[in-house]
């Protein structure tokens, strides 16, 4: 089962089986989150628990229209974790790759999509995925 953390190691997760999707996103949004494009895996809300601590969280408006919470640590500040009202991403919590502990866990964690390539950098080379203008 894959573990995941913050820095601190002071809130942890799990999640069981596979993810619904891997996916770099290079939105502005994700690009201000992590300090630029984000490796998010898609689980199922069901197949997500927080195992250790209790996260902080604060709502925005992503530049799409849909409202996006974020999960971090209250102590380290490390984002672990999003939810989107989206009907895309509901009954499903979007997991910061960069957070999974184990790197066997990070390697199983290839994206199989780019979402905002209209966003991507010049300098950061396009992969061989499904490619996803914007959200519509």
């Amino acid at each position: 089962m894959p573990t995941g953390s913050c820095l601190c190691q002071a809130v942890k997760y799990d999640y069981s089986g596979d993810p619904l999707s891997k996916a770099v996103c290079h939105c502005l949004t994700c690009r201000k989150l992590s300090s630029g494009s984000s490796a998010n895996l898609l689980i199922p809300t069901t197949h997500f628990r927080i195992t250790s601590g209790a996260p902080k969280s604060y709502t925005s408006t992503h530049e799409s229209g849909m409202k996006l919470t974020t999960h971090f640590c209250p102590t380290c500040g490390i984002l672990l974790y999003k939810e989107a009202d989206r009907k895309e991403f509901q009954s499903a919590v979007i997991v910061l790759a960069g957070t999974l502990d184990r790197a066997e866990d990070f390697e199983k964690a290839k994206p199989e999509a780019e979402f905002y390539v209209k966003d991507r950098a010049s300098w950061w080379p396009g992969l061989d995925v499904q490619q996803l203008r914007e959200f519509s």
